[in-house]
């Protein structure tokens, strides 16, 4: 048996739940959430589609929609979801049947309903979970002990999209404290108008309240200007973050752009590592989890480099070189001293166009690269489209700096 604290949940209840919310919870009754909610003066609705996948698992695609729809429950035209729980369900479900469920609750949907999914990133369980609620948002998450398993199927955030139809991704957890391993969490939200009640990306109340305290400064990058002049306001382009995810106020950019992906990738490599996976496997499955498209228009990297040596920074760079588009840009700073933070900083661009930024207090750590010209002699298939320095007020001396990929010919 194992345990997953489930920040999604936590971020949720913390951020948009309200009283009166409407949650409808495909999961079991015995789960043990519907508790929480009804704490919260929220009306639920309990679907239980574990129960109806273990029935039907021999029957064919045709059969297995017929079958969900008659095991819904039906619902006042009037009723609007505020949020729906899918737990791990879609991991066992084919896409024709996750578009069928859909089709079914979508009269209940309104712009901003979001649905949380979990999607396993290792070997698949025989069958979904029990998720039964310890404390707080801590649940053990125990296998089912089937003789036959039953089908599974693989997505990424792009293949469910999709499969599901008008909704983008909003957050994606892995990797945080808790959180079970193998499990990544998914926020995806219904219709093409920004929600009121905006999901930070790994959002936990502690670790929101932590940030909240901390005084941003805020500093103007000419480089990153430059940067975000490529993808501003593009219903189709694509950026990729790959700063810190807990706490941080992402709506600004999420505003800028057509769509936003997000990583902690620091903290994923060394997960990686810590399992004595070497560095360049390590970096690729880092990026594999943040299930990205191969073709994006900007990598916004922060001080992420300062923290690995220069062979690591081209091990980065040239996996991150494979997703960009032709044309992409990559944005970086580089601090210029020998002592490193304890930690990657703080960066959140504001309306204003400045960037709140905090850094952390210094380390025990020693910068492993040499110079500025070693990092950019990494990206020798980019040129530099624009840089500045600067110094973080109470912080470091830095080169910001933006490249592009060329394109070929």
């Amino acid at each position: 048996m194992l345990q997953h604290h489930s920040f999604g949940t936590a971020a949720l209840v913390d951020e948009v739940i309200q009283p009166g919310s409407k949650v409808l919870d495909l999961g079991c009754l015995s789960f043990g959430t519907t508790q929480t909610f009804l704490e919260l003066s929220c009306q639920t609705f309990i679907e239980d589609l574990r129960s109806l996948l273990l029935e039907i698992y021999a029957a064919d695609t045709q059969s297995r929609a017929v079958q969900l729809s008659g095991h819904l429950t039906k619902k006042p035209q009037r009723v609007k979801i505020d949020i729906v729980l899918c737990w791990d369900l879609f991991n066992f479900m084919e896409p024709e049947l996750i578009a069928r469920l859909i089709e079914e609750i979508r009269p209940h949907l309104k712009p901003g309903t979001i649905f949380l999914t979990m999607l396993y990133t290792g070997t698949m369980p025989k069958a979904p979970a029990d998720f039964k609620r310890l404390t707080g948002f801590t649940f053990n998450t125990e296998p089912l002990d089937l003789q036959k398993p039953l089908p599974t199927y693989r997505y990424s955030s792009l293949k469910l999209m999709k499969t599901m139809g008008n909704f983008s991704l909003r957050s994606s957890l892995l990797h945080r404290k808790g959180m079970r391993k193998d499990l990544i969490e998914l926020m995806f939200e219904y219709g093409n108008a920004k929600s009121q009640n905006t999901v930070r990306a790994g959002g936990s109340s502690g670790a929101i309240s932590a940030f909240r305290k901390t005084r941003l400064t805020e500093l103007l990058f000419p480089a990153l200007d430059t940067a975000l002049a490529q993808v501003a306001r593009s219903p189709v382009s694509k950026i990729f973050d790959i700063g810190q995810k807990a706490g941080r106020n992402i709506q600004q950019l999420q505003r800028s752009v057509g769509e936003l992906f997000i990583s902690d990738l620091y903290s994923a490599i060394l997960w990686q590592c810590s399992r004595k996976v070497p560095f360049d496997g390590a970096v690729q499955a880092a990026l594999r989890q943040a299930t990205l498209p191969d073709n994006l228009d900007c990598i916004l990297l922060w001080d992420l480099l300062n923290f690995f040596s220069a062979e690591e920074i081209q091990s980065i760079t040239n996996a991150l070189y494979n997703y960009l588009s032709d044309g992409g840009v990559m944005h970086f700073l580089l601090f210029k001293q020998e002592q490193l933070p304890i930690n990657c900083g703080v960066f959140e661009i504001q309306p204003s166009g400045h960037v709140g930024t905090y850094i952390h207090p210094y380390g025990n750590k020693q910068a492993k690269f040499r110079t500025v010209t070693d990092v950019v002699k990494s990206l020798p298939q980019m040129k530099v489209l624009n840089q500045s320095t600067g110094r973080i007020p109470s912080g470091p001396f830095y080169h910001e700096i933006t490249m592009q990929k060329v394109v070929k010919d």
